[in-house]
């Protein structure tokens, strides 16, 4: 049975992808605490797919490789089209060489193309681990759900001593041999994305249920600011895909829209942009840069609170009449995954 606030979430995440690319160079100084706004409001996006993605897929009940077949078969055909496009637009632009593109091919099975196709991989990572982890994940209880989120939620923190001694003792990006390394990363978004489906935090009092996700909004914005205002290697941790602030959000995010409910027009809409997230996720990067940041490359909007949001929701718009297009070719779902 399909939950209707998975769309939800999904379309919110397509929106917040797009939102954290559509912030163009800034053009004065005094524009900065805007543009940390607009990083500080797309921030959990990537994060956010994942947890729902997790919410979907895990714990799986198919055989391993059945499970395998089904899940790349719809993911890397896609990644693989949209990653030559980006691929032959820069070749034919003069970006890049032929040394430089053969590298980028030959290097493709475990380096993105493109920065912001990242994602893909950490996705393709958890798919793997999926059947593994999934019969403890079937059988778990929530103590012991929280029990691993607890281990995760103390990973989150040990960035921070490395600014407190001056010191890289803990990468966000690979400590292999630290002792929590197996259960850090975004694997750790993936037990929350099966605790949250497990055990929604439902409210009957929805002042409460505001007031809940104004605290956890609160705790995670906290040391972002802190950064901001007093001292910036704060933001490097803060501004991390793996930050505590990261997962307070998605939480939050999650909370909402577990308590709260649209009406069907707007739903519908969602639904929409839910089904087609994916080509849309695929093809944002090069609609907004190749295109929106050209056309306004000499005719910059005045002020970030303005523009910003113009270029995101123009950008998903756009987005989405390309894809919903290209799913009227056959075998779309190879281009765009719907």
């Amino acid at each position: 049975m399909q939950i209707q606030y998975f769309n939800n979430l999904r379309a919110l995440a397509c929106f917040l992808v797009i939102l954290t690319h559509s912030a163009m160079p800034s053009i004065d100084d005094s524009f900065g605490v805007y543009m940390v706004l607009f990083a500080l409001m797309g921030s959990p996006s990537s994060e956010l797919f994942v947890t729902l993605s997790s919410s979907l897929l895990a714990p799986s009940k198919q055989e391993m490789f059945v499970f395998y077949k089904k899940r790349f078969s719809k993911l890397l055909g896609p990644f693989f089209f949209w990653s030559l496009v980006i691929l032959f637009i820069e070749y034919s632009k003069n970006e890049i060489g032929l040394q430089k593109l053969t590298q980028k091919l030959l290097l493709f099975p475990i380096a993105p193309v493109a920065g912001v196709y990242w994602f893909v991989y950490a996705i393709c990572g958890l798919y793997l681990i999926i059947p593994i982890i999934s019969p403890w994940l079937a059988k778990s209880s929530k103590k012991e759900l929280l029990g691993v989120l607890l281990i995760w939620g103390t990973t989150l923190l040990f960035p921070f001593l490395n600014l407190l001694f001056n010191e890289e003792i803990y990468n966000s990006n690979g400590s292999y041999y630290f002792i929590t390394v197996y259960l850090g990363g975004f694997i750790g978004y993936l037990f929350l994305g099966v605790y949250l489906r497990k055990y929604p935090i439902l409210f009957t009092n929805k002042l409460k249920c505001i007031l809940f996700i104004a605290l956890l909004i609160t705790l995670g914005t906290i040391p972002i600011l802190y950064g901001y205002l007093f001292n910036r290697d704060i933001l490097v941790v803060t501004g991390d895909n793996l930050s505590l602030s990261s997962a307070l959000y998605v939480i939050s995010i999650f909370c909402f829209f577990q308590n709260f409910k649209f009406s069907s027009v707007i739903e519908s809409f969602f639904n929409t942009i839910a089904k087609y997230s994916f080509g849309i996720y695929l093809v944002h990067i090069i609609v907004i840069r190749r295109f929106i940041w050209k056309l306004l490359e000499n005719h910059r909007l005045p002020h970030p609170v303005l523009e910003t949001p113009i270029i995101a929701i123009s950008s998903l718009l756009i987005c989405l009449l390309i894809v919903k297009l290209l799913s009227a070719l056959p075998k779309s779902k190879y281009i765009i995954g719907a």
